[in-house]
């Protein structure tokens, strides 16, 4: 095969003004479509190519319209991304998305040509993975599976299946539709059960390995705040959150079980705001009479429904002033009696104390000696302190033993006043006063 660089432009000129010039022939090959990944390479065939055939040329396009794009006996501009193998076959890398279209192979026989067309198709697959997902439809009773995998041409082939089976042909599949990259089934939620799992599976033209992606369906589970309590006037909100549900769950209040068909609506004096998957139902105004009791919390999704009570105490309110009062005027009393006890019983025993020392120092009889003052004065000392001692055994049970001691001192004063002296009467004072003091 010769190059373009060892053509001269004249003989390059004359090769293109022949090929205008030769006469136009039916084609009799067949169509091919073939698939080539972008950036990637591709081999167009040149198929039943007889040995006899003395050149074979491609074109891009209509072969009467557009000048060869290639030929195994005389070269054109010359593009790297284009060869020929075995002299029929064209090569192409490096796919670009303007190398989509027809592509002729036209065989030049002796008496007849023989061309074979080509369709090329420039594919681009699918970068990332599947995605699945289920809602409910418009009227919560169906489920709409939805597989969606973008980014590719030509668009892929999506199909849902379940339990190995392609949902296309299962006979509680209402509708099967696609659109572009997305494809949806609608299926009836009589054969649809909690934890149910189903499978899209992709495919592409040039992409040898089928990703899939899987959705399983569940009941929906609720869970709510713990019992609340409203005064009569004020506000109360209770709250409801849905924590697992597929699809998403719709959710609504009823007032009890007695009426379970009547949803609450908003408005008035009731509330309802959800925010994704948290309902809250605000009343406004508590009435002891009509707002108490239990409410019922409703999530259905075409899987099922669930229900949670969520309940309401609603109270008179607290006279909070008369409270404090009670609570202080019993404190007062408290403190009353029991200052009371305290002064009740204490008197007495003050008394009783003082009585105990009235007995004593009238009981007890100094005597002084006038010849000698000092020894007297010892004599007062030693009384003071057995005073004392006489006292503390008083208190702790010896009346017996002071009433002893005063009974011997007045029978020493009428000795004395009988004649004995006084030394001898200090003498036996003072022995007996030692003997009557514990030690």
């Amino acid at each position: 095969m010769q190059r373009l660089g060892g053509m001269p432009p004249a003989r390059l000129f004359f090769a293109l003004c022949l090929w205008r010039l030769v006469p136009r022939r039916e084609a009799a090959g067949t169509d091919e479509v073939v698939f080539g990944q972008l950036g990637g390479s591709i081999l167009l065939l040149c198929r039943n190519v007889s040995k006899e055939a003395t050149e074979v040329v491609w074109f891009q396009g209509d072969p009467h319209s557009f000048p060869p794009l290639f030929s195994s006996r005389v070269s054109f501009p010359p593009d790297v991304r284009f060869s020929l193998v075995d002299n029929s076959s064209l090569s192409i890398t490096e796919l670009r998305v303007q190398d989509e279209g027809n592509y002729t192979c036209r065989e030049v026989l002796n008496k007849t040509d023989h061309e074979h067309r080509v369709r090329l198709l420039v594919a681009n697959p699918p970068q990332a993975t599947p995605k699945c997902w289920a809602e409910s439809s418009s009227s919560g009773l169906m489920l709409q599976l939805f597989c969606s995998w973008p980014g590719g041409y030509p668009h892929p082939t999506l199909h849902w299946r379940e339990e190995g089976q392609d949902l296309e042909n299962s006979s509680w599949v209402i509708s099967s539709t696609s659109s572009s990259d997305t494809h949806v089934e609608t299926l009836n939620s009589s054969h649809l059960s909690h934890r149910k799992v189903f499978k899209c599976v992709g495919s592409h033209v040039v992409k040898q390995e089928q990703p899939a992606c899987t959705v399983e369906i569940k009941l929906p589970s609720l869970e709510s705040e713990p019992p609340q309590t409203c005064f009569v006037g004020d506000n109360v909100t209770l709250t409801c959150r849905v924590t697992e549900s597929t699809p998403a769950a719709r959710l609504s209040w009823l007032r009890d079980i007695t009426q379970p068909e009547v949803e609450i609506q908003p408005g008035g004096r009731f509330l309802i705001a959800q925010e994704g998957n948290v309902s809250r139902l605000t009343i406004q105004n508590c009435s002891q009479g009509t707002d108490g009791g239990c409410y019922v919390c409703k999530a259905q999704n075409p899987v099922g429904l669930r229900e949670l009570f969520v309940c309401l105490t609603v109270k008179q309110p607290v006279n909070i002033v008369g409270v404090v009062g009670a609570v202080v005027v019993l404190s007062l009393l408290t403190v009353l009696t029991v200052t009371g006890v305290v002064l009740y019983y204490n008197p007495l025993l003050c008394l009783r104390g003082a009585a105990f020392r009235n007995a004593d120092s009238g009981d007890v009889l100094v005597l002084v000696d006038s010849e000698d003052d000092e020894e007297g004065k010892g004599f007062e000392e030693t009384l003071s302190s057995c005073t004392e001692h006489e006292a503390m055994a008083l208190v702790a049970g010896s009346m017996a033993q002071a009433a002893h001691l005063d009974h011997l001192t007045e029978g020493d004063n009428d000795k004395l006043h009988g004649g004995v002296s006084a030394e001898e009467v200090r003498e036996e004072r003072d022995m007996r006063l030692t003997a009557s003091v514990p030690p």
